[in-house]
């Protein structure tokens, strides 16, 4: 379940970035650089940089949520469910 979770979040934020929300073009950049390292995590058997939660990328992702919540708060909303689900599996 977290797995699914975790795809249905990365769905949104790619609808997200495609709707042509105003975002600025390194923070857009940051958030692409995210997604593709989730999704390499998600496509190695056993990540070799996130052995546990709170690891690199997880760490990452707590910095973007950060710096969203006020300039783009669905953004936010969205790292946040990512992040939640990258717990739940370990990542």
């Amino acid at each position: 379940m977290p797995r699914q979770q975790l795809n249905l979040a990365l769905a949104a934020l790619h609808r997200e970035l495609e709707s042509g929300a105003e975002i600025e073009a390194e923070d857009r950049k940051a958030l692409l650089q995210a997604v593709r390292e989730i999704e390499d995590a998600l496509s190695q058997d056993a990540p070799v940089d996130q052995p546990a939660a709170g690891g690199p990328l997880s760490r990452r992702i707590t910095a973007l949520i950060e710096d969203f919540e006020t300039s783009h708060p669905k953004f936010a909303e969205i790292l946040s469910s990512v992040s939640e689900s990258l717990a739940n599996l370990g990542i």
